[in-house]
């Protein structure tokens, strides 16, 4: 069962996905400030279990997203196994 989204994450995991400019999938990552607002939503979707914390692509203060399959259902969409990325463990 997909998870349920507020407004916010759905456009978060969107724009992670790049569904802001295309209907399909062309990417799977987003990066967000550690002191900014969308890193609450990030993380609230990383407990929902839509989306990981990717600490290898971290650059400055910029933490990076990504989707995971559930993430991509919950916006109606199948993520590509060609940008499925499993998380550290």
């Amino acid at each position: 069962m997909a998870a349920v989204l507020s407004h916010g994450e759905g456009m978060l995991v969107r724009r992670a996905l790049g569904l802001e400019r295309s209907r399909s999938i062309c990417r799977n990552r987003v990066a967000v400030h550690a002191n900014g607002e969308d890193i609450r939503l990030a993380e609230c979707l990383a407990d929902k279990g839509a989306m990981f914390r990717d600490p290898r692509e971290d650059y400055g203060s910029m933490r990076v997203f990504r989707v995971t399959p559930e993430g991509a259902r919950a916006v109606s969409k199948k993520l590509p196994p060609a940008l499925t990325i499993q998380p550290l463990n």
